[in-house]
C-alpha cells in the first residue's frame, strides 16, 4: 500500500481530521514500527576506500589562521587527487604529530587549503606535511549501527564497539598507523559545504596510509514517507501501520472536540487499535526474524569482539573460531 492510501484511510477515521495530521500520524506510526525491530529491510552494505598519503612538496602554516599555503610541488600533488576514492575536502591535514585538521575547502589555483579551525601549532614555513583520510562519513544519513567492517585483503575484522575516549587513552597523538584495527564514532560532519553535512562520521584507527577497501555491513534507522507513491517494504503490511495511526487519530479527536461539542470518548477504540497493533507487530517481527535474525548479530557485536564469527582462509593461511557464545 502506498503512502497516499495510508493517510487517506486515516483521514476518514475521525470527523474533520486534517489531511496533514493524517500524514503525520502515518509517519509517526511508521517510525515506531521501524524502532521496534531490527528489520531485514533496514540492512545495508557499502564500501570505504582509504586513499594513499599525499606528502609531496611543502606547506606554510600560520598559527591562528585556518588557511595553509602549499608550494608548487605540493599544489601539483594535491590537484591530482581527483574525486576517488575521496575528494580533498573529505581528507585530513597534519604536520608531524600535531593536530589532525579537516580540510574544508581547496583553491586549486592559489594552493590554499581552508581548515575546519585555526591552526594551533607553531607557525612553519615550507615544512613537511601529510594529507590522508582517517575520518569517514557513514554510508547513509540514517545510519544506526555496525554489523561488521571488514578489510578482506588482510583478513581483518575491525573492532566497532570501542569509544574514541578509549582510543585516546591508547594513542592520544595518533602515532599508530598503517593498518587500521578499530572504527570509532567521531562526530557529525560539520562542513556546511559537504555532501554529507550532518551525517555521522567515524574514525579509522590506526590511521590508514595506503589504498585499502573495506566492506561495510550495517543497520539503518529508515526514513519517513515523503512522496505519495512511497511504499511499505514487503516485511510489513499496511494493517500494522493503520492500527497505530488510528490510535493517534483517536487521541487527536479527544483533544480537539468539534463545533463546541463535548469530546467523544474513543478510549474503547484506542484500546482495540493498540491491541491490533501489538498482535500484528508480534506476527511481522516473527516472520522477519525467520528471514534473518539480526538480533543475534546486533547484540553480539556489543560484546567487543573483533572477529565475531569464525573464519578460515586457505590463501592467507589464517583462521579463527570466532567469539565464544
Amino acid at each position: 500500500m502506498a503512502y497516499v492510501d495510508l493517510y487517506r484511510e486515516i483521514s476518514g477515521v475521525v470527523p474533520k481530521l486534517p489531511i496533514d495530521a493524517a500524514k503525520k500520524f502515518v509517519n509517526r506510526a511508521w517510525a515506531d514500527v521501524r524502532r521496534k525491530n531490527i528489520w531485514s529491510f533496514l540492512l545495508g552494505e557499502a564500501n570505504w576506500t582509504s586513499p594513499g598519503v599525499v606528502n609531496g612538496g611543502l606547506v606554510t602554516t600560520q598559527q591562528g589562521s585556518n588557511q595553509v599555503t602549499f608550494n608548487a610541488a605540493a599544489q601539483l600533488a594535491i590537484n591530482a587527487i581527483g574525486l576517488f576514492p575521496s575528494s580533498i575536502t573529505q581528507r585530513q591535514f597534519r604536520v608531524g604529530i600535531g593536530t589532525i585538521y579537516n580540510i574544508w575547502a581547496w583553491d586549486s589555483v592559489t594552493g590554499i587549503a581552508t581548515l575546519d579551525r585555526p591552526y594551533a601549532e607553531t607557525s612553519g614555513t615550507n615544512v613537511a606535511y601529510g594529507i590522508f583520510q582517517c575520518y569517514y562519513a557513514a554510508p547513509v544519513k540514517d545510519f544506526k549501527g555496525w554489523i561488521s567492517i571488514v578489510d578482506i585483503i588482510n583478513f581483518n575484522d575491525l573492532v566497532v564497539t570501542m569509544t574514541r575516549a578509549q582510543i585516546n587513552m591508547r594513542d592520544p597523538q595518533r602515532t599508530m598507523f598503517f593498518l587500521p584495527t578499530h572504527c570509532v564514532y567521531y562526530q557529525q560532519d560539520q562542513n556546511p559545504a559537504s555532501a554529507t553535512y550532518g551525517w555521522p562520521m567515524f574514525e579509522l584507527w590506526g590511521q590508514p596510509q595506503y589504498s585499502l577497501t573495506y566492506q561495510l555491513y550495517y543497520f539503518r534507522h529508515g526514513v519517513d514517507f515523503t512522496a505519495d507513491q512511497d511504499q511499505l517494504p514487503p516485511a510489513v503490511e499496511n494493517d500494522v501501520i493503520i492500527a497505530l495511526a488510528k490510535n493517534y487519530a483517536y487521541e487527536w479527536a479527544m483533544a480537539n472536540p468539534q463545533d463546541g461539542k463535548p469530546p467523544v470518548d474513543f478510549k474503547f477504540l484506542m484500546g482495540k487499535s493498540m491491541a491490533d497493533y501489538d498482535r500484528l507487530m508480534r506476527e511481522y517481527r516473527k516472520q522477519d526474524r525467520e528471514t534473518v535474525d539480526n538480533w543475534i548479530s546486533f547484540r553480539r557485536a556489543g560484546w567487543g569482539w573483533a572477529n565475531l564469527y569464525g573464519y578460515y582462509n586457505a590463501i592467507g593461511s589464517t583462521a579463527s573460531p570466532g567469539a565464544p557464545w
